[in-house]
């Protein structure tokens, strides 16, 4: 977990370093190591940057370049880092949806709302993080990032791959798929379809929307999808 700090003011650079060395401390579930890396301005954290960070604490108020400027030219290479502006009036991060912003932080910050709002942001981060999945087609190995799989597709002992931009088709069953994912992320909607659900666009009667692709939900699976769906929505507010 990589974290960094921007903000001009040294003293509130501190309170939040110390507040997430706490956090990690109370909260184990979360530490399986972090670093964290303090900036004093947006200037100093564009030089030669790189898309290192889970999360950017990023002050908006900053001399020479702004928290808002910031966060722009940070998108323009890295669309995954979670942005979360820290400022002393609310009305400037309201313009954050603009640079896809996570959330903000008014300041003086009390470390009860702060952590309510590092949990959230870590439940992003770990919803968003690249994993692969190893797949070999026509003597060929192929890493696919499961969050870029729509669903699979099993017929005639052969396991498809519907991701973005390319098929991949491999001999073997929906369970071995589905155990080797391990990702309450994707769910069963009937016997020949495991679904992504990050892709789901709306339910129909008794059929999954991604998109333009409707896929049918079986009559014994339906309750479990629905509720698969709605917890995972329910992970993302």
């Amino acid at each position: 977990m990589n974290i960094a700090i921007v903000d001009d003011e040294e003293a509130f650079r501190n309170t939040l370093t110390e507040f997430l060395k706490r956090f990690f401390r109370e909260n184990q579930q979360y530490a399986q190591g972090f670093s964290i890396e303090k900036f004093h301005d947006g200037e100093e954290l564009l030089q030669g940057y790189t898309p290192r960070f889970d999360i950017i604490f990023l002050d908006i108020d900053m001399d020479v370049v702004n928290g808002m400027e910031t966060a722009k030219r940070i998108r323009e290479v890295d669309d995954m880092t979670a942005i979360i502006f820290v400022t002393r009036m609310a009305r400037y991060a309201l313009q954050g949806y603009s640079v896809a912003a996570l959330d903000f932080i008014l300041k003086p910050v009390d470390y009860i709302s702060f952590s309510i709002k590092l949990k959230r942001a870590l439940v992003r981060v770990e919803l968003e993080r690249p994993r692969l999945i190893q797949v070999s087609q026509n003597g060929e190995t192929h890493y696919i990032n499961i969050k870029d799989i729509l669903y699979i597709e099993v017929f005639n002992h052969y396991c498809e791959f519907h991701a973005k931009g390319k098929n991949y088709r491999i001999w073997g069953s929906l369970k071995e798929i589905e155990q080797q994912i391990h990702d309450d992320t994707f769910c069963l909607c009937n016997r020949c379809y495991l679904v992504n659900l990050r892709y789901v666009t709306g339910i129909e009667k008794n059929e999954v929307l991604l998109g333009g692709i409707r896929l049918a939900i079986g009559r014994y699976k339906k309750k479990t999808f629905l509720e698969a769906l709605a917890k995972y929505n329910g992970r993302r507010r």
